[in-house]
């Protein structure tokens, strides 16, 4: 079986606050796009991972994690090989490691007629990371929590092209929500996700609804990526952010070809692609 594990974007992130269990609650909307890895998987008399980069461990990653899971719930079922081709960048803010995890738990449900329903699911993908329960569904949700309290939006972003630019940095997110943390005022007043619902319903993308937080500590610490979501606005799009904690930077445009004179811009210097929004 052949899958697809497709990336995602933050239409605004918002950290509002450390919880007791280490995490922090966020407000969000997430968006599904369609650049993806491939995952190959078998059944297999032991359970075995390969992939064609180096920087990713075969023992200790989200697809052998998402078996062993489901082990854990279904011991009668069996092991697997799998094989990873990674497009989507590591550290760059797109959940790929999180997609991937999640995409298997769908492929070992489907082959083995598990028969999981959604709500289980869920919970078991959000062993898999904190935004991992996205991936079950996709599309357009709204996250709040950690990331796992879902709210799926009806409105899609139609006929829209999602450019992506992917500089060779990587952000660690732990070091990112360590720097915002000191910027977290308690009694303050923070975004909601009804205000940034009602605007998307509007077809509108304000900078004071959806701006990304990490943007202080990414484009501080990494003028560069702060210089390019200024050229792409610059260059056409009708709104441009940080996605989750970077190091990636997309931008929205309603025009095909301006997003490609945009992506011709960019592509000598970093990695690029042209994404639409998966529905």
């Amino acid at each position: 079986m052949i899958i697809n594990s497709y990336a995602k974007i933050n239409l605004g992130l918002h950290v509002l606050n450390q919880r007791e269990d280490g995490f922090h609650n966020i407000v969000t909307i997430f968006q599904e796009v369609n650049f993806c890895d491939k995952i190959t998987i078998e059944e297999s008399k032991t359970t075995s991972f390969n992939t064609n980069v180096d920087w990713l461990s075969p023992i200790n990653n989200t697809c052998i994690k998402a078996v062993d899971i489901l082990k854990d719930h279904y011991p009668h079922i069996p092991h697997f090989k799998i094989r990873l081709q990674k497009n989507i960048p590591t550290n760059a803010g797109m959940g790929g490691g999180s997609s991937n995890g999640t995409a298997i738990l769908k492929a070992i449900n489907k082959s083995c007629d598990l028969n999981i329903e959604e709500k289980k699911m869920k919970e078991l993908a959000e062993k898999i990371s904190a935004d991992s329960t996205f991936f079950v569904n996709g599309g357009l949700q709204g996250g709040e929590g950690k990331g796992e309290v879902l709210t799926p939006i009806k409105r899609p972003l139609k006929d829209q092209y999602i450019l992506l630019v992917m500089p060779n940095i990587k952000i660690q997110t732990s070091e990112a929500f360590m720097f915002i943390k000191k910027y977290l005022v308690k009694g303050q007043t923070h975004v909601k996700l009804s205000q940034m619902l009602e605007e998307l319903q509007l077809n509108k993308l304000s900078s004071e609804l959806f701006y990304n937080d990490f943007e202080m500590y990414v484009f501080k610490t990494h003028p560069e990526i702060g210089k390019i979501k200024l050229e792409i606005l610059d260059l056409g799009a009708k709104y441009a952010s940080l996605s989750g904690s970077g190091s990636t930077v997309f931008g929205i445009f309603s025009d095909k070809h301006k997003a490609q004179k945009a992506q011709s811009f960019f592509s000598p210097h970093y990695s690029t692609i042209i994404a639409n929004p998966k529905i």
